[in-house]
């Protein structure tokens, strides 16, 4: 595919009917899409040619012409079409240097911090066997990108291929605030669908999604909006990869794991259900519709529903319309680390705050 092709589109992926991938044909998957879609070598190209030039002004020629060099030496990735010629385009700090295909440049290294935050804002893809390790690369891929799309002059150095650069920052960030139970803006919501904010906008009016008082959309709500669309990927950062590495050694544990049922789409009894009565207090309502018990507290609702033969429980609509509706678990049950879900309480408690 070419550059102007995938500018046109730098958000969708590829429709997936196969919603549950084991770790191999994800990370394939992932992978193959990154380097057939998405022009990361134009991308960081562009941006190393303007951080050149702008160290070179800031610094002064002599100076900035010397760590241009430098860096130009870094980045070149084998020697082997090394000559006079290139060591004196090199020790002069040709930028052109970076746009001679000649020349061995490993793009997909120097742009690897990328590629990790589009597996997760695409495919919620955690590469790590111990889920607290992925946390903490998502949480600083995070916290690394939200500055780089803020330094002033990158959007005009990276030019059309900007886009891709924030729309993966921000569908990482929306998928993160749905993964823990807190809300995203609209604006999440549609760059995480691959939609334009148009489209959106159009469901929000026509009431086919529901939005709060602040006009954030519920982690609940925008997360059983994303589960109808095929090309959608659920998260599974929060489960272990399994090695393909033989090993003697024991993975680290996991820590507490809590087992969620799931209703008839697959969408698992999460905190963000709990409904607020005409007394103000948030409930959640459990069990079938002759008995129904209301429970202020998620994990004495939890214990509720596993000891029901059928779990039974009240849910939103799901396309905004409608009121309330009784689901069952029918899909089983899922596993989630508690300090996830303890999270997610704890973020519901300070939006009400």
């Amino acid at each position: 595919m070419t550059n102007e092709t995938a500018k046109q589109d730098p958000v969708r992926v590829p429709v997936d009917e196969e919603r549950s991938l084991s770790a191999k044909d994800q990370t394939e998957d992932w992978v193959d899409h990154y380097l057939t879609h998405v022009p990361f070598e134009d991308l960081y190209r562009d941006l190393f040619v303007h951080i050149a030039t702008e160290l070179r002004l800031f610094v002064g020629h002599r100076l900035g012409q010397e760590m241009v060099a430098i860096l130009l030496e870094k980045l070149i990735r084998t020697f082997s079409c090394w000559d006079d010629t290139l060591r004196e385009r090199v020790d002069a700090g040709d930028l052109s240097l970076l746009r001679d295909f000649e020349i061995d440049f490993d793009w997909q290294e120097i742009a690897a911090d990328f590629a990790h935050l589009f597996a997760f804002a695409r495919y919620g893809y955690g590469r790590h066997i111990d889920p607290a390790n992925s946390r903490a690369e998502i949480q600083q891929l995070l916290a690394h990108f939200k500055e780089v799309v803020a330094i002033p002059g990158i959007r005009a150095a990276a030019g059309d291929n900007f886009a891709w650069l924030e729309e993966t920052y921000l569908a990482a960030d929306a998928r993160w605030e749905i993964d823990h139970g807190r809300s995203v803006t609209p604006e999440g919501l549609a760059v995480l669908a691959g939609l334009r904010s148009k489209t959106i906008a159009n469901l929000l009016a026509a009431r086919e999604i529901t939005i709060d008082s602040e006009g954030r959309i519920p982690a609940a709500e925008a997360q059983r909006y994303l589960e109808r669309r095929k090309d959608f990927h659920r998260s599974t950062w929060q489960e272990p990869v399994e090695s393909n590495q033989p090993s003697s050694a024991e993975p680290p544990p996991l820590g507490e794991q809590v087992f969620v049922p799931l209703d008839s789409d697959g969408n698992p009894f999460l905190p963000s259900l709990a409904r607020r009565g005409r007394d103000g207090v948030a409930r959640y309502t459990v069990g079938p519709k002759s008995e129904p018990e209301f429970v202020e507290d998620y994990w004495e609702a939890l214990e509720l529903l596993a000891r029901m033969a059928i779990p039974r429980w009240r849910r939103p609509p799901v396309a905004g319309k409608g009121g309330w509706s009784l689901v069952s678990g029918q899909e089983g049950w899922r596993r989630f680390p508690r300090a996830d879900l303890q999270r997610m309480i704890e973020a519901m408690r300070r939006q009400e705050g």
